[in-house]
């Protein structure tokens, strides 16, 4: 035992351990200082920008309620949808409701609010409304 007190490895690996403590302390301490700030800097942004975009999106969300109705009229016709079997102009007009449905719809809506819409247009369309 008295041989390794006085072993000089041991001696510079307890000297640089606190060091290293202190370093690994500081950057630990420094990320979780960035991650904190870059959440609630999210938050914050969240909050100001749904302030504003209220009107348009409960515009946005009508619109797509619309598009998913037209959609769902059509594709109620035909027990699988294949445009190579089902009438030109049905075919256009699916398409055309698909191109819109994820141009402005899936890409701008979160994902919740799709499956929302969805499901009110089913019911509506099933109750008659």
């Amino acid at each position: 035992m008295g041989i390794l007190r006085n072993d000089p490895k041991l001696t510079i690996i307890h000297i640089q351990s606190p060091t290293l403590l202190r370093v690994k302390s500081i950057i630990v301490l420094a990320i979780t200082v960035a991650i904190a700030s870059a959440v609630l800097g999210s938050l914050a942004m969240q909050a100001f920008t749904s302030i504003d975009n209220e009107p348009q999106q409960i515009e946005l969300e009508k619109k797509c309620e619309t598009i998913a109705a037209e959609g769902f009229k059509v594709q109620v016709k035909y027990s699988e949808i294949n445009f190579e079997t089902m009438p030109k102009e049905d075919a256009d007009k699916m398409r055309y409701l698909d191109d819109l449905w994820i141009r402005d719809c899936v890409t701008q809506l979160p994902g919740e609010k799709i499956f929302e819409i969805a499901k009110k247009v089913e019911q509506d369309y099933y109750s008659g409304e």
